[in-house]
């Protein structure tokens, strides 16, 4: 690019939206035709007053009274001549107001931002920073080529290996913590199981089939109960019998041990109910005691039938039929009880939810009799769960502190290996930190090596441009040198999506993305790092495409719109627009033959707007002049 050119496609303002253009320029005529800077000059000369040597001859001296009237006439006079300037001027300049035009023509717009940046190496490696303990070797010095895998520095890693073994002895501790928080966990559930076991006790149910008798006091009177009373656990609340069968324990002689048994029938006389009913021995048992006579005694249980007369304390005895003693009489007479008897239990203390009845009510086995609340027991279960999910907490940030420390002995062990440094790329030791006997603690890289091969310009895009940019668009950099400036062409490669803050002073800090430009390789042409370079990113180009002022675009309710004048054919007659808008109603100032055309715009600048629509090259149109004005007008159309 000339410089010439390089001066034409000078952006105004650094940092925003500008274009460059090439191919035609955009001109400009006066309407009335006529060059209105050489009729101002014209206007503006110096005319010769004929009458000028006569005021210069000398004339004969007045008397006061009449000098006195004339220097008021002439005041009059004055006062009069400024208004009448005062009013030609201002008509004047509504005169001499020149109507301008432009041709719509084919050119180049482009549009790009611009900023600042530094080159640097794509491909850089700090290497030996986390090294601990003492440098044995130096094997290169700044600005030696080295091949990936070639030896830099050597370092006796004594201090890392003292960590290690912390690590290791840490490592042991948290798996301990681990097992020890599972264990928790365990008795955790333990507990939450407990309280459930504990909620579930709150239905009270018949152990197995039969009626429920209740509890009597010392005076015979049944206890009552009623929903909404607080039951303690252990509270008995009747007892659970099953009475369609009654047993009766009676003692015999021992004499006939050998001839009762199980099975044999027995006749089972109550006195009482003056009634005897059939039964069988049930058991035959080992217990002996002595009665008051001195005859030893075994006992005998005989189970019956109960016809519905029988209940339990009666008084009875009963005969045996054996085969070898006959009919055998017990040597006492005993009480009935009932086959099966088990006390109704609070399990868990609460408050009568429901209640079915317990005096005497016929349940089946597991059929509920009532069922109680306990807030308690419901705390305990909450805060049983709780400590369930605090104990897995502890499990799992347990686990963590054992894989922290598994990586902390993985990386420990990667350094000590890697205590010999290794080049990891083809490149130049561009840094070196490092000397022989050095004590290192692993605060700074020891060695630093980058390809110098493969140059980047890492940019700032300010906030306002950064939407503008993507990966793939062309650039175009200065960079500056000892012996002046270098240009540099290359292509945007990323932009980070997260802004850094810049705090670099002034009136404030503004956000900006970093971005990566690739730089197109030079010929016979090495490029340094750490370099100042200012970039143009090209944003948006259109080639060969339709363009006007700027200053030509007006806003009408219907959008982008022009005022443009009909092309004519070669038999000198109108080519109609495609589409016209009406002018609104207010509008001044425009010429008669000019016409309101929609049009679709592309990119722009200050200068200069592509039309993607509307209009044909060549097409005459009105620059309308500044907004404001139409503002103050009042009129319906607002210039872009």
């Amino acid at each position: 690019m000339s410089e010439e050119k390089k001066q034409q496609n000078m952006p105004v303002q650094k940092g925003g939206a500008h274009v460059a253009k090439s191919g035609s320029n955009v001109s400009t005529v006066s309407a009335q035709g006529g060059s209105a800077g050489a009729d101002s000059e014209a206007s503006g000369m110096p005319k010769r007053n004929k009458y000028a040597d006569k005021m210069n001859q000398k004339k004969s001296r007045l008397n006061k009274g009449v000098r006195i009237g004339i220097g008021v006439a002439v005041v009059v006079l004055l006062i009069a001549l400024g208004i009448f300037l005062v009013l030609k001027s201002r008509n004047a300049g509504t005169e001499e107001t020149v109507t301008q035009t432009a041709t719509a023509s084919r050119g180049m717009l482009e549009t790009y931002i611009e900023g600042s940046g530094s080159t640097a190496a794509k491909k850089r490696e700090e290497l030996g920073r986390d090294l601990k303990g003492t440098v044995s070797e130096v094997l290169v010095e700044v600005g030696d080529e080295v091949k990936k895998g070639d030896k830099l520095v050597v370092v006796n890693p004594t201090e890392t290996r003292k960590e290690l073994e912390t690590a290791e002895d840490e490592l042991a501790d948290a798996r301990r913590g681990v097992t020890d928080a599972q264990a928790e966990v365990t008795k955790a559930q333990n507990a939450v199981s407990t309280a459930q076991k504990r909620i579930g006790k709150l239905a009270i149910t018949a152990p197995f089939t039969g009626k429920i008798i209740p509890v009597t006091d010392s005076e015979g009177k049944s206890t009552t109960y009623h929903v909404g009373q607080q039951l303690s656990e252990g509270e008995i609340v009747g007892y659970m019998v099953d009475d369609s069968k009654m047993k009766l324990s009676l003692y015999f002689s021992a004499a006939y041990a050998n001839d009762i048994k199980s099975g044999q029938t027995a006749t089972v006389s109550v006195p009482s109910a003056m009634s005897s009913v059939s039964g069988t021995v049930s058991a035959v048992e080992s217990a002996q005691k002595v009665s008051a006579e001195g005859v030893k005694l075994f006992r005998v249980v005989i189970s019956m039938d109960n016809p519905g007369t029988l209940t339990k304390d009666m008084m009875a005895t009963a005969t045996i039929s054996t085969s070898s003693a006959g009919e055998v009489y017990p040597a006492e007479s005993g009480t009935l009880e009932y086959s099966r008897e088990e006390a109704v239990t609070v399990q868990t203390g609460g408050e009568i939810k429901t209640l079915n009845g317990l005096d005497y009510y016929s349940y089946s086995s597991g059929a509920t009799i009532m069922t109680l609340t306990s807030d308690s027991a419901q705390d305990e279960l909450k805060n049983a769960q709780n400590t369930v999910v605090t104990a897995r907490n502890g499990v799992t940030n347990a686990q963590k502190q054992v894989q922290a420390k598994q990586e902390r002995i993985t990386e420990l062990k990667k350094l000590i290996a890697d205590s010999t440094i290794k080049s990891p790329i083809d490149g130049v030791v561009v840094s070196l930190n490092a000397y022989t006997e050095q004590d290192v603690g692993g605060t700074e890289p020891l060695v630093v090596v980058a390809d110098l091969n493969d140059i980047i310009v890492n940019a700032d895009i300010m906030s306002t441009d950064v939407s503008a940019v993507q990966p793939g668009q062309p650039a175009v950099m200065t960079m500056y040198t000892n012996d002046g400036t270098l240009t540099l062409t290359g292509t945007v490669e990323s932009i980070a999506l997260e802004p850094t803050q810049n705090n670099n002073g002034g009136q404030g800090s503004m956000a900006t993305f970093p971005a990566v430009i690739a730089i197109d390789p030079i010929e016979g042409q090495s490029i340094s790092i750490g370099m100042g370079v200012e970039y143009q990113i090209t944003t948006a180009s259109s080639s060969d495409c339709l363009m006007v002022p700027s200053s030509a675009i007006v806003y009408a309710e219907e959008g982008a719109a022009v005022f443009a004048k009909p092309l004519v054919d070669e038999n000198g007659e109108e080519i109609p627009f495609s589409e016209t808008l009406p002018i609104p109603e207010g509008t001044e100032g425009i010429p008669p033959e000019f016409q309101l055309v929609p049009v679709e715009t592309g990119i722009s600048d200050s200068s200069n707007t592509e039309i993607l629509w509307g209009i044909e090259e060549g097409t005459t149109v009105y620059l309308s002049g500044p907004q404001d004005l139409y503002a103050e007008m009042g009129m319906g159309v607002a210039v872009g």
